[in-house]
């Protein structure tokens, strides 16, 4: 029988000391860690973007997970992904910095699998690994669109995943587009959703949690956590608060981006360090994400984990994760859709309560150590073959 024990994961931006981005990367190679199996984590930085966006840089080299996991974060040169010219220079810079660290760690440890997150430019550089070096490689999918795809053209794109030994898609949707492009059979397609952590993410005491933070406890609160960008819904969302003029309905916003939340009844608006978000959700009456495009939702996902009634978009990514019985389903490019589902369960306390149960029921159904043993399990079964 196949048994993976050592694994290097690749991917474009891991936790550190200095930025907390991508957390439910890190959570589930911690899982991957529980399940025995070493893992090596090669994730580069740009040094460009960090200069340009004053981004703080990494150390080359550190430890996460109580010093159980090595990081190599190696510095490359990015330039921008408006031209597929600029998008090959990048693939190249970047799988220079991977194949460095790469060759290093090869010379001592005999890696069994290469687990890829997103396809550019981390699967790309990995299956050129895999290749040289004769090693299985994973990819794990959930973009929410096509513009990975589109950075290269399709057949270009098809032609570096080639010889990928199988796919982890996060929702149902993933699954059907890349099979659409023909870039895997589905016998090589595992379509598992992401999952959250419960050590960090469950129902808290509300009226705690809003003494903690300093909300009102009369006030009714909704909160929204994403990035301040057309495809997360933060525009038609302010624009359904703003019809709506409730002073008594509170909203915090949680995240950054160039379109800044404009609610006159905003009580918080920025970032918020991921282990605290849980007090900011649990402070919180209901959970809104009008986002016309996903993978599959984290913030989603954390929000049930939480007890919280959902707000979300009726289009097919969120299938796999909310339904009627804990969540209202709208088109988020309608604003009265938005307002109603708004008023509904601002006015009507029995739904929330329905939905909240419902949440935490759903919730129960991504247990994320359950999820890293059925990739590492699907990993394996496609090695043995």
């Amino acid at each position: 029988m196949i048994k993976i024990k050592n694994i290097c994961i690749i991917c474009y931006g891991y936790p550190s000391e200095k930025r907390m981005i991508n957390t439910f990367i890190e959570d589930l190679v911690n899982k991957f860690c529980d399940n025995d199996i070493n893992c090596y984590v090669i994730s580069p930085q740009s040094i460009t973007k960090s200069l340009i966006r004053k981004i703080k840089i990494n150390k080359k080299f550190y430890y996460r997970y109580n010093d159980k996991i090595p990081v190599y974060s190696p510095l490359f040169l990015s330039f921008s992904n408006k031209n597929r010219f600029s998008n090959k220079i990048n693939i190249i810079c970047f799988h220079h910095a991977v194949s460095k660290v790469f060759k290093r760690i090869y010379k001592e440890v005999k890696i069994d699998a290469i687990y890829s997150h997103f396809i550019y430019p981390s699967a790309i550089s990995a299956n050129k690994i895999g290749k040289k070096y004769n090693i299985p490689v994973f990819l794990g999918y959930g973009e929410s669109g096509d513009y990975t795809i589109n950075y290269l053209g399709e057949n270009k794109t098809k032609e570096l995943l080639e010889g990928i030994k199988g796919t982890i898609c996060v929702s149902t949707d993933n699954r059907n587009r890349l099979i659409n492009h023909n870039f895997f059979s589905k016998e090589d397609i595992c379509t598992l959703p992401n999952c959250v952590n419960n050590d960090k993410f469950y129902k808290k005491d509300k009226i705690e949690c809003r003494k903690k933070l300093g909300i009102n406890i009369e006030d009714f609160v909704l909160i929204f956590v994403g990035r301040y960008v057309p495809i997360k819904g933060i525009k038609e969302l302010c624009t359904a608060l703003n019809e709506i003029n409730n002073k008594n309905i509170k909203a915090i916003f949680v995240g950054e981006g160039s379109l800044k939340p404009n609610y006159n009844y905003t009580i918080y608006e920025g970032m918020v360090d991921h282990d605290k978000l849980v007090d900011y959700l649990c402070a919180s009456d209901i959970f809104i994400l009008p986002t016309k495009g996903e993978g599959c939702s984290n913030a989603i996902l954390e929000a049930l984990a939480c007890g919280l009634p959902i707000i979300s978009s009726n289009k097919s990514f969120n299938d796999d994760i909310i339904d009627d019985n804990c969540s209202i389903r709208i088109d988020t490019n309608n604003i009265n859709e938005i307002k109603n589902a708004i008023l509904e369960l601002y006015k009507n306390k029995e739904l929330r309560i329905k939905l909240s149960r419902n949440s935490l029921k759903q919730s129960k159904k991504f247990n994320l150590n359950d999820r890293a043993k059925n990739i590492i399990k699907f990993m394996e079964d496609k090695i043995k073959e």
